[in-house]
């Protein structure tokens, strides 16, 4: 086989006329051609075949590292968002302790919740190991948005709430700006969170939206606490009272911090004076 291509050289070589082949490669060239030009071809295909694989697996690993980042930013913005609104939500906690520096507060986090069919929360259990003083049955719970409810109950390190919507609340409250009394009691709805404004005089006034207060007669809770809204004012013609409910103000689904009110600090709200005192305190 090394003879016959040794000769077939030879044979080509001796051909040659000049820079050009002669005869024989003419022949050779013309018959060879279409093969060289398959074969190169061939290896371009395959060549070409071999590069787009590289590219690809490349293309699939920078999108693997890409979906990485990806995620892991998306990990940092969540928890960047819920520390926003956790510090939101504590700044509007200190908020109502500096309005109410005639309450003795304790903060506490709301632990567990249980929900409806509806998913609605109907009873709120705080954390309130530690606490001193003691937090016992019948403390008001509030939060920024208005009255919680009270301690119904408290096992160990924590404290059941009694919610201002369960039918077992009952507050002492009085309209802002028509300045009717009136009890507020709980529905106990599964799908929304609601209380009816009972003895609610027909006489007055009442006008849709205003504010509802606490009046502190009751003994329990404190005098000026937001219980909710006024809504859907009414009732029988023939009746000595009007029909109205009261829309907390505070949303429950979101309650994740909350007061437990002590007692009385003996300041006024702003911190100022003490309780029947006219003048005011100097520089603190």
């Amino acid at each position: 086989m090394a003879v016959y291509a040794a000769l077939g050289v030879f044979l080509l070589q001796f051909d040659r006329r000049g820079e050009r082949p002669g005869a024989l490669g003419a022949v050779v060239i013309t018959s060879v051609g279409p093969l060289q030009r398959a074969v190169s071809a061939s290896g371009e295909g395959v060549r070409a075949v071999w590069l787009d694989y590289v590219a690809l697996t490349e293309v699939r690993e920078s999108n693997r590292e890409l979906t990485s980042r990806l995620r892991d930013l998306q990990a940092r913005a969540a928890t960047a968002d819920d520390l926003a609104a956790e510090n939101e939500r504590l700044r509007q906690l200190l908020d109502l302790g500096d309005r109410r520096k005639d309450l003795r507060l304790r903060a506490a986090r709301v632990v567990s919740r249980t929900v409806s069919p509806y998913f609605r929360v109907v009873r709120v259990a705080l954390d309130v190991r530690d606490a001193q003083p003691e937090v016992v049955a019948g403390m008001p719970v509030i939060a920024p948005g208005g009255v919680v409810g009270q301690i119904r109950a408290v096992d160990g390190g924590e404290a059941e709430v009694l919610l201002v919507t369960d039918p077992r609340s009952a507050i002492d409250v009085v309209l802002e700006q028509s300045r009717a009394r009136g009890v507020a009691v709980g529905t106990g709805e599964r799908d929304r969170y609601a209380a009816r404004l009972q003895y609610l005089q027909r006489e007055v006034k009442a006008v849709d939206g205003e504010r509802v207060m606490t009046t502190g007669d009751d003994g329990r809770y404190p005098r000026g606490l937001v219980v909710g809204r006024v809504q859907a004012v009414g009732g029988d013609e023939s009746g000595p009272f009007q029909k109205a409910d009261v829309l907390p103000m505070v949303d429950l689904n979101a309650l994740e911090e909350v007061f437990v009110v002590l007692g009385q600090s003996g300041l006024t709200p702003d911190g100022d004076a003490f309780v029947g005192d006219k003048k005011k305190k100097g520089p603190r």
